[in-house]
């Protein structure tokens, strides 16, 4: 009964581990300055019967505490998807209008920009090359991008990326501002891939999982020379969207009474 209910413990551990921060997406994945290493948890064993009676019900409560994690977490991932959609419908709308004053507002220009620039962005950060990113990134993202990839080479890592997935990019948020420079466009990035940090020499992991893992984070897009470039990289927990839905709607409504 003990084995059984400590197979149960451990499938359950992999798939917890499996929804962790893929930490070695572009940026880092938020979250700055945090290291976790490879090594499992320890175990202890007792001949003690009240101990491993103790044992037994502290991984019961594990277990069950753990899927109340996964379902509100997955249940959390449906809500904002539709949360999403919501701000999408009303971003379009934006950026129609938009477009009649601006050449910078084609919607299907745009979202073909940005799909783009996930991939050539993920792609730079797997390279450690701010170069081949560069004109994805608005100047203070290089910057800031280029900074953090010096700290992983002094660090001696080497980002591992593979089946970089793009599920869903959907915009959220959008402001016309006057110049174009001025304009901001918000998009939930809901992404996919197998992300880590291996040690250069070694190749052993020291961050990150080795197995697939999915998404959601809010990329913050600014216009320069003639194309969207990102400035900014939010995680989940880190923007409002009700708050941010709530504001495109008044910026909606202003623009139809002008």
């Amino acid at each position: 009964m003990k084995r059984k209910v400590g197979m149960i413990a451990a499938v359950f551990i992999f798939c917890l581990v499996c929804t962790l921060p893929v930490w070695a997406r572009a940026g880092g994945g938020g979250g700055g300055g945090s290291s976790s290493s490879g090594g499992g948890g320890s175990s202890h064993s007792s001949s003690s019967a009240g101990t491993s009676n103790s044992q037994g019900s502290n991984v019961a409560v594990v277990f069950v505490q753990g899927i109340f994690i996964l379902v509100v977490a997955s249940g959390g991932s449906i809500v904002l998807l539709q949360k999403g959609r919501r701000a999408r419908r009303k971003s379009r709308q934006a950026m129609k209008m938009f477009a009649q004053m601006g050449d910078n507002w084609d919607a299907k220009e745009i979202q073909r920009q940005v799909e783009e620039a996930y991939f050539q962005i993920q792609e730079c950060w797997r390279r450690m090359d701010i170069s081949y990113g560069a004109p994805y990134l608005s100047e203070d993202l290089q910057k800031e991008f280029d900074s953090k990839i010096q700290w992983m080479i002094v660090r001696n890592e080497e980002v591992i990326q593979r089946d970089v997935k793009l599920l869903s990019a959907m915009p959220v948020g959008v402001q016309d501002e006057p110049g174009e420079e001025q304009d901001v466009l918000w998009y939930l990035i809901h992404g996919k891939m197998i992300g880590y940090y291996v040690n250069r020499d070694t190749k052993r992991v020291v961050r990150g999982n080795t197995r697939p893992e999915a998404f959601f984070e809010y990329w913050k897009f600014v216009y320069r020379n003639k194309r969207w470039v990102l400035q900014e990289i939010r995680q989940q927990n880190e923007i409002d969207i009700d708050a941010m839905e709530n504001t495109q709607s008044i910026i909606h409504k202003i623009d139809e009474k002008k």
